[in-house]
C-alpha cells in the first residue's frame, strides 16, 4: 500500500466520484480505477460502493478513511518537524543597506548556517512569493496575506560625512545614493535636494552601499545612511530619523526562525 493510494482514495471518497477525484489529482479516471482496484485485491476486500450516482464507502472503506486520515496527518507532521529542524542554511534575502548596517552583525559569528540573497528592494517580495528564501527583511510592509510578519527593528538615519569634514556649502558636494529606486535613503536625499534647492547633478548613483560608505569615509561626498560606521559622522545641522526594518516569513512556513537574527 503507497501513500499516493491512500491520497486518492481519500479523495475519491471526499468527491463522492472517481471522475471529480481525477480532475482534482490531475490524474486521468482509468488511472484512479485501476489504483483504488489495486488497493481492494491488496486489502481483499470491496471498498466502494459504485453508482451512477457516484461512490459511496462500504464498511471497511470507512475503516480505511480513519486510518488513511491518520497517517496522512502524520505524514504531514512529519514534513513539517523535518522541515523545521532542517539542517539546511535558513534562507534570507534582504537590501544592500539592510545587510551592512543589521544583518551582518547579527550573523557575523554563525554566518555558515545562513544562505544570503542581495537584491534590490522590489525584487524581495516576489523571492518569498516564490519561495526562493524562507525570510525577506525590508523597509517595506506587505499586505500579502500568505505572508507573516514575525518582527521589526529600528534603525536610525542621518546625513553621514567623513570624520573631521567640515561640510561649508552643500552645492560643492556630490550626494551618493543607491540605485534601488524604492532605496528610503534615496528618497530622503532626494527630498533633501529638493528642499534646498541643490543641482541634481550632484547626485550620484552607485551599485555598492560598501562603495558609498567608502567614498564618503575618504571625504568624497555625503550621503544618508545608518548611523553606525565608526569611519563616518553624522552632519550636525541635519535632524536624524528613524527606520524600521521588518521581517517576513510565509505564513506557513515550518522553519525555525534562528534566534541570533531576530536578537
Amino acid at each position: 500500500m503507497e501513500i499516493n493510494d491512500l491520497i486518492i482514495f481519500k479523495t475519491v471518497v471526499t468527491e463522492g466520484s472517481i471522475s471529480k477525484a481525477a480532475n482534482v489529482l490531475g490524474y486521468v479516471q482509468p488511472h484512479l480505477t485501476e489504483r483504488i482496484k489495486r488497493l481492494e485485491q491488496e486489502l481483499d476486500t470491496p471498498l466502494l460502493h459504485r453508482s451512477n450516482k457516484g461512490v459511496t464507502t462500504l464498511p471497511s472503506g470507512d475503516v480505511l478513511v480513519g486510518y488513511a486520515n491518520r497517517i496522512l496527518n502524520l505524514v504531514d507532521e512529519a514534513k513539517h518537524e523535518i522541515k523545521r529542524t532542517s539542517t539546511l542554511p535558513y534562507r534570507i534575502a534582504t537590501s544592500p543597506s539592510i545587510l551592512s548596517s543589521y544583518v551582518s552583525k547579527r550573523i557575523s559569528g554563525t554566518f555558515m548556517k545562513y544562505e544570503l540573497t542581495i537584491e534590490n528592494s522590489s525584487q524581495l517580495h516576489s523571492l518569498l512569493r516564490n519561495e526562493k528564501v524562507d525570510m525577506v527583511i525590508t523597509y517595506g510592509t506587505y499586505a500579502d496575506s500568505d505572508f507573516r510578519q514575525v518582527g521589526s527593528h529600528p534603525i536610525s538615519m542621518g546625513l553621514q560625512k567623513a570624520k573631521g569634514k567640515t561640510i561649508m556649502d552643500y552645492s560643492n558636494e556630490y550626494f551618493f545614493v543607491s540605485q534601488d529606486p524604492q532605496c528610503p535613503f534615496r528618497k530622503c536625499t532626494i527630498d533633501f535636494m529638493e528642499e534646498n534647492h541643490i543641482s541634481m547633478k550632484q547626485l550620484q548613483p552607485l551599485d555598492s552601499f560598501s562603495l558609498i560608505e567608502e567614498f564618503i569615509s575618504e571625504g568624497k561626498g555625503i550621503a544618508f545612511l545608518p548611523i553606525k560606521d565608526e569611519q563616518l559622522e553624522r552632519v550636525g545641522d541635519v535632524g536624524g530619523e528613524s527606520l524600521s526594518v521588518h521581517f517576513y516569513t510565509m505564513r506557513e512556513s515550518g522553519r525555525e526562525i534562528p534566534a541570533d537574527l531576530m536578537s
